[in-house]
């Protein structure tokens, strides 16, 4: 089984490569999805989470997380990003790890983990290739305006908060441009997935 970590910052279609890959026949691991997942109303994520933000941070309707409140507060200060993370990414790097053991007990070929954040714990140690994918800031300002509905600053807010292109580019053995087609995009996609992790 050969696993393909990408990462890349917000904005940048990390995800549109996963799904060109997940259409392609593999496996596809999101830390994203994961993460939610684990920070569902009851458990052991969610109640440390509200324990250290408060309250205040709960949907009073739902009383899942107000997601968009968090990210307003952990976006605006990097000490509460850093505790956020300490939680979070323990938690799913674990999750990941247990779903590449039932993946490689299936004989699953290739898995795609699609990871915002490149930790050392349940990314770098478990991928045998990574790439960063990226795109130009105001590509990816205009990208989260239209997805997420966030305004300008909001935006500029959330990718300041995260590593450069050129950061993320030089943790990874290949840097992906996504600034064109989504043809184009596909096109990159096969041949360095060729080129670096085996064929389709």
């Amino acid at each position: 089984m050969r696993v393909l970590g990408i990462t890349g910052g917000t904005g940048t279609g990390k995800s549109a490569v996963a799904a060109i890959l997940k259409e392609k026949g593999c496996e596809v691991i999101d830390a994203d999805a994961l993460s939610k997942e684990l920070q569902r109303k009851g458990t052991p994520v969610f109640k440390k989470i509200v324990s250290t933000f408060g309250g205040e941070i709960v949907d009073g309707e739902t009383g899942e997380l107000d997601r968009k409140k968090l990210a307003g507060i952990v976006f605006s200060d990097a000490g509460a990003r850093i505790r956020l993370n300490g939680i979070v990414h323990g938690a799913v790097a674990a999750e990941i790890k247990r779903r590449l053991r039932l993946l490689k007990n299936r004989r699953a070929e290739y898995v795609v983990l699609d990871v915002p954040v490149p930790v050392e714990n349940g990314f770098f140690d478990v991928s045998d290739v990574v790439w960063a994918v990226c795109a130009n800031d105001d590509l990816r300002i205009e990208r989260l305006m239209e997805r997420n509905g966030l305004t300008e600053e909001e935006a500029e807010m959330r990718i300041a908060a995260q590593p450069s292109n050129r950061e993320y580019a030089e943790l990874a053995d290949v840097a992906i441009d996504n600034e064109g087609t989504r043809e184009e995009l596909e096109k990159l996609v096969m041949y360095e997935f060729e080129r670096t992790v085996g064929k389709l």
